[in-house]
């Protein structure tokens, strides 16, 4: 155990010297709410009042939707699930950059076998950096909850909007999108130890899986469509749509993102939209994955366990130069 302490002791000491954390943080947490703020004060000088305003044919009212967007709750819920939407995600690369600085340095640097040396117990070391990195990400996306809540707070003074919201909700979707980083922190740290080349390996954290996941697709598509006829292109058209459906399940992308995504239904609903018809609701819940959380959870535990499972592996069997 003290070893383990002093590992993430001398970890975040690095960590807080290395100002790539910070412009990270910095562009989260004010760059994105200053945004939303603009976003909120524009739609409110250029639609309210006019004919689109509580219009019936657009089925939109303005003070609303500002609130959806620039009010404080607004503001943290759009913070948690925008970063998710980018490609690749927001989270993905905080995640990639932190690997790179824990795994990918120590060998650019040639300083492996002197951190050994420090410290014999590489299992001490490795658990270190994992639960540094952790801790940093958690950092961040809190500190994005608490920025969120300041400058929603500005916005009031001039928006109209107000801190009503499912408050407690949204932190539960903060906290689990935390607990679902253990996935992809463990699968950052394998690629980078694993390439032996940072700028390989961050492209690989980057789109590997999503890689995979397309070739696979492509695979059970082909495979499952038969050669078709008048008699059976009904059946196909089905058992064609029900494999793209069922495909991304299991898609260590799509289930990473899981909480972050969940606010979609919520906010198709405030907007007028039915998640449940074949609207813009569907079309997020098809192609970008809205999951139920416990079984996103199921997935994602199983793949910290495979991912950290050969993490340890080749960590411990690995020479280092």
């Amino acid at each position: 155990m003290n070893a383990l302490l002093n590992v993430i002791n001398a970890e975040l000491f690095k960590t807080l010297r290395k100002r790539r954390v910070f412009v990270l943080a910095g562009l989260f947490w004010l760059v994105l709410p200053i945004i939303l703020l603009i976003v909120g004060a524009v739609m409110r000088n250029n639609l309210s009042g006019t004919f689109a305003d509580n219009n019936e044919a657009f089925n939109l009212d303005i003070q609303q939707t500002i609130q959806e967007i620039a009010s404080p709750f607004g503001i943290a819920r759009l913070m948690l699930m925008l970063p998710t939407f980018m490609s690749p995600t927001f989270y993905i690369i905080i995640i990639a950059l932190l690997a790179a600085l824990f795994m990918g340095e120590e060998r650019s640097q040639n300083m492996w076998k002197t951190t050994l040396v420090a410290q014999p117990n590489r299992l001490a070391v490795l658990f270190g950096k994992f639960i540094v990195t952790f801790l940093i990400f958690g950092a961040i996306l809190l500190g994005a909850y608490l920025s969120s809540i300041l400058f929603g707070a500005i916005g009031t003074l001039f928006l109209q909007t107000n801190f009503s919201g499912d408050w407690f909700g949204l932190l539960r979707l903060y906290l689990l999108q935390w607990l679902f980083s253990i996935a992809g922190i463990a699968f950052a740290f394998l690629m980078v130890w694993f390439i032996r080349n940072i700028a390989l390996g961050i492209v690989s954290i980057f789109f590997l899986p999503a890689l995979l996941e397309g070739i696979y697709s492509l695979y059970r598509t082909a495979v499952g469509f038969e050669r078709l006829t008048q008699l059976n292109a009904l059946f196909q058209t089905l058992r064609l749509r029900n494999t793209l459906e069922e495909l991304p399940r299991y898609f260590f992308t799509r289930n990473l993102y899981s909480p972050s995504r969940n606010p979609v239904n919520e906010i198709v609903r405030s907007l007028g939209g039915d998640p449940n018809s074949g609207d813009f609701g569907e079309f997020f819940n098809n192609f970008l994955g809205t999951f139920s959380l416990a079984h996103s959870g199921r997935v994602m535990a199983v793949y910290a366990l495979i991912f950290g499972g050969l993490l340890v592996w080749r960590f411990l069997r690995r020479d280092v130069s």
